[in-house]
């Protein structure tokens, strides 16, 4: 009896951590993590929150995280600059911007409609720019 209760456990226990495998996963659960944020298709084309310097000649010069928001993180500076915007702060971060970037340069707090696979893979420009603040030296 015992000898076959060794032999079970494992048996059982591995064919308990393969069940979820039999079942449709409708959530991020262990053992088995779907990352269900990265499961479905949210499409190529997004609106992004960012922050440029803007070149003498109009081009957008883009810049670190670390200029935007003081972290390495890009994602919290995109989720900086749009907070900043929805509450009505977006002159205050571009000054905060400015000052980290140094005078005699031109910012702008602005919100970029892209195709992201074409930004990343072919450096496609942005189909529409939103710009809620500026600062900075005139180019």
């Amino acid at each position: 009896m015992r000898t076959t209760v060794r032999r079970l456990l494992p048996v059982v226990a591995a064919l308990l951590v393969l069940v979820p495998l039999l079942r449709a996963p409708r959530n991020d659960t262990y053992p088995l993590s779907t990352y269900p944020m990265f499961a479905t298709d949210r499409g190529a084309v997004h609106a992004i929150a960012t922050a440029v310097e803007v070149a003498k000649d109009g081009s957008a010069i883009r810049l670190s995280p670390s200029l935007i928001a003081g972290t390495d993180e890009v994602v919290l500076a995109s989720v900086t600059v749009a907070r900043a915007v929805r509450r009505g702060e977006a002159d205050a971060l571009c000054a905060e911007i400015l000052a980290r970037v140094g005078a005699g340069r031109r910012i702008e707090v602005r919100s970029e409609t892209i195709d992201a696979v074409a930004h990343v893979v072919e450096g496609a420009d942005p189909y529409a720019v939103t710009v809620h603040a500026r600062c900075g030296a005139v180019p």
